[in-house]
């Protein structure tokens, strides 16, 4: 039985509550900080540099680069998968991840990067408007910047399970849907918690690069795979 085999056999205790669920994530962070800075610090050499031409007035090659960050991103959740199901873990888990997930995390970050793209200028533009109907596009916009963040906490876990290998990405989108919508309360507390990490976690740019992210990955392993677990036994989000 390979690695993945055993981590996915093993069953994950019911979610939590919120607390709980950062307390032990920041439990396991501190057991496996080395390898989830290194892979974090990966991350962040390619995000200071998508950063960087943002900043210095090259949003069109950011945009392009942008997506590539999923890569690392992928090595990251994987190692924070493993750890929620209960998996010893080595750097070489988030290289691996990089090869086995290429394909389906730069088509998923493809598409996350167009989408904010997309709803974030709908929201400045509907606010520059200065008209009840621009203002009505910008909160639909900004409602569907809420709602793709919270199916992006549940995606990436479910994308990197070792309990759903070889699961198309249609169906991890759609899986990672029926997990926010049976739990909107507990997403809502989670995104919460996850965006003002992250806002501060960017301001201080070191945390972002350092360990934040790697974190941020650990609470969404701990929140998601135990309600996707559920609601597979239970034949909700069968394929």
């Amino acid at each position: 039985m390979s690695r993945a085999d055993e981590a996915a056999a093993r069953p994950l205790p019911a979610a939590s509550g919120l607390w709980a669920t950062l307390r032990a994530a920041t439990i396991d962070f501190y057991y496996h900080s080395i390898r989830l800075v290194v892979a974090n610090l990966i991350w962040g050499a390619g995000f200071f540099v998508v950063w960087s031409l943002t900043v210095a007035g090259a949003p069109s090659f950011a945009f392009v680069l942008a997506p590539l960050l999923a890569i690392p991103w992928v090595g990251i959740v994987r190692l924070a998968a493993f750890i929620s199901r209960g998996d010893d873990v080595v750097l070489s888990d988030a290289f691996g991840a990089y090869r086995r997930y290429f394909v389906p995390a730069l088509a998923a970050g493809a598409a996350a990067t167009l989408a904010v793209v997309m709803l974030g200028s709908n929201v400045l533009i509907g606010l520059e408007s200065q008209s009840p109907i621009g203002w009505a596009i910008a909160t639909l916009a900004a409602w569907g910047l809420v709602l793709l963040g919270l199916v992006s906490i549940a995606f990436w876990p479910l994308l990197v399970d070792p309990r759903r290998e070889g699961r198309s990405l249609l169906a991890t989108a759609r899986l990672s849907a029926l997990v926010v919508l049976a739990n909107p309360v507990r997403f809502g507390g989670v995104g919460l918690v996850v965006a003002v990490v992250a806002v501060v976690a960017t301001i201080a740019a070191a945390a972002i690069a350092t360990f934040a992210l790697a974190w941020i990955a650990l609470v969404a392993c701990r929140v998601v795979l135990p309600l996707a677990d559920r609601l597979d036994d239970a034949g909700v989000a069968a394929d």
